[in-house]
């Protein structure tokens, strides 16, 4: 086989991985002036974003509420380990410190995959999770 017909399979196979990754993210306070706020995915389909957490990040978020993009983009790399997840974009960092109670927040922000476990019990539908093979950097 071909490396150039491996990496064409390893693209497509990310792909597939990573098709609840949304085609457009929108702002927050767009979505919290939606009757029924959603965003649409890669692989066509809807995905609805619950209210409250909506109101939750705007409350916490405050004057930054309209600069959020959702949802949260959180970039798991794995390792030899567990891996390590990552959020690049600062507000929403700023946003996942608040919730986690993670004093100081840098961008970019890493979190364990216990922080995820509990990230995702709180904020569910306002954060996506996306495979990347890649490295840190």
């Amino acid at each position: 086989m071909s490396n150039n017909y491996i990496e064409r399979f390893l693209s497509e196979e990310l792909r597939l991985v990573n098709k609840h990754v949304p085609y457009e993210r929108r702002n927050l306070c767009e979505l919290l002036k939606m009757e029924i706020p959603y965003i649409v995915l890669r692989d066509g389909s809807q995905h609805i974003l619950d209210p409250r957490e909506l109101r939750r990040l705007r409350d916490i978020l405050a004057g930054d509420a309209c600069r959020l993009q959702l949802p949260i983009v959180i970039e798991y790399i794995p390792g030899e380990r567990e891996g390590i997840y990552v959020v690049r974009d600062e507000i929403g960092a700023k946003a996942i410190a608040s919730v986690m109670n993670i004093g100081n927040p840098s961008t970019p922000l890493f979190l364990s995959r216990t922080h995820i476990l509990e990230l995702r019990r709180i904020l569910r539908t306002t954060t996506t999770i996306l495979l990347n093979p890649g490295n840190v950097n």
